[in-house]
């Protein structure tokens, strides 16, 4: 028996769907037909929870036609394809049926004219009940559809979006969604700098997000433009941001970007820099490991930065940064010393020193000498290694054996090895 059909066994027979097809030698097989799997387990269950509150999966486009009824307390849908969206139908019936409704997230989503379908869908809400969208890839969302949200603009707090070269442009029209406390905006292409090709959408986008007095979680993935966007928001005193991520940016023309941060030092908790460091000089630098100093409430950082960070920087931020429980720091060569000053941090649990490290057996165990209570759990992550002052397996074994007798932690610990990837979501902000 096929491990299909005994997971498809009684009492689960009746969710069993199948297909038969035949391949190119001739050869009849048959598969699960997922779709039709999850649709019947999806009738069934809707049958009998009516305290459900949040559907999830691959549906078919009648499905929540079908389920709505009987679901009076849904509140979020998150949807593999946004095809089940296009019905007006469902519309209709996800108002009549569910008010509590506040929730969606699209995967993906590949039909004509997604855009209008779903601004359809946003505008056939209760005015200001949508408190969060989400969106994993490009599903085509544009003018239409940012326009539809201002019907929600009190009460979206919770919006990440995928833009494209087409849509990205057009979001000054979101200018009415000022309650916004979550925001990502990813660009799928990453090429289109809005700052220098279209300056009055640019400006927009600054003057909209200037009234987001709420605005707490900031994440601008390969935007170009993102650097510049934030940098005046920074500035903004009634806002007050706790999480910060930036990268695509080129550090050497972001210098007010770098001094803006302090302006945030009071309530600023994550942070996450990526970016090109190629012509930086010491001043430029300089001024970045001066404004980092200052960010003293941080709880985690990462600092994507190739081949710039030296032994002295590192020490310098760390010093005063004495909340951080979580660091990532790529550099340009990383010694010994670097590890008295990160193992001293008294709440550090999470340390990945990525750029070309020459630590020795006796810095390691100096540095586990210096944890506390409060570094219990801590995981150390070297990744690149120095090959000429690589630690052997037997010494690597000792380091691992201390850590973990002392703080319960772990050691991952990596050679240098072809180009490192700088540009690794941190996925910490």
């Amino acid at each position: 028996m096929s491990s299909h059909r005994q997971f498809f066994a009684e009492p689960l027979k009746q969710f069993e769907k199948t297909e038969t097809w035949t391949n190119v030698k001739g050869r009849k097989r048959t598969r699960l037909k997922i779709a039709d799997i999850i649709d019947a387990i999806g009738e069934a269950v809707t049958q009998h929870t009516p305290m459900l509150d949040t559907i999830s999966g691959e549906l078919l486009s009648d499905a929540l036609i079908r389920w709505a009824p009987r679901l009076p307390r849904l509140q979020g849908l998150e949807l593999w394809d946004g095809k089940p969206l296009e019905d007006e139908l469902m519309h209709m019936t996800m108002y009549e049926n569910c008010p509590r409704f506040k929730s969606l997230t699209i995967y993906k989503w590949s039909s004509e004219d997604r855009d209008h379908k779903l601004s359809n869908f946003i505008a056939s809400m209760r005015p200001n009940s949508l408190k969060k969208l989400v969106t994993i890839s490009d599903v085509g969302a544009a003018a239409k559809t940012y326009l539809s949200l201002n019907h929600h603009g009190k009460s979206l707090e919770d919006l990440k979006i995928c833009v494209s070269n087409d849509s990205l442009p057009q979001l000054p029209f979101l200018q009415g969604c000022t309650a916004v406390k979550v925001l990502r905006i990813e660009d799928t292409h990453g090429v289109l700098d809005l700052e220098a090709t279209q300056n009055d959408a640019f400006l927009e986008i600054v003057a909209w997000l200037s009234k987001c007095e709420n605005l707490q979680h900031v994440s601008f993935n390969k935007l170009q433009s993102g650097a510049a966007i934030i940098t005046p928001i920074l500035l903004e005193h009634k806002i007050q941001l706790s999480n910060l991520e930036i990268d695509s940016y080129i550090l050497k023309d972001h210098k007010t970007l770098h001094q803006a941060l302090v302006h945030q030092r009071s309530s600023l908790r994550c942070l996450s820099l990526s970016g090109e460091t190629d012509g930086m000089f010491r001043d430029d630098l300089d001024i970045l490991v001066d404004s980092l100093k200052q960010l003293t409430d941080l709880r985690k950082l990462w600092l994507l930065l190739p081949e710039v960070l030296r032994d002295e920087h590192v020490i310098v931020i760390a010093k005063d940064l004495a909340l951080l429980e979580e660091l990532y720091v790529s550099g340009l060569e990383l010694n010994d010393i670097v590890l008295e000053s990160v193992g001293s941090l008294p709440h550090i649990r999470n340390v990945t020193l990525s750029g070309i490290s020459k630590f020795t057996l006796d810095g390691l165990l100096d540095f586990v000498s210096r944890l506390g209570v409060g570094n219990q759990g801590i995981r150390l992550t070297i990744d690149m290694a120095d090959p000429e002052t690589l630690l052997s397996d037997e010494e690597q074994s000792v380091v691992r054996e201390v850590l973990t007798q002392k703080a319960g932690g772990t050691l991952e610990y990596m050679a240098l090895r072809g180009t490192h990837n700088y540009r690794a979501s941190s996925n910490g902000c």
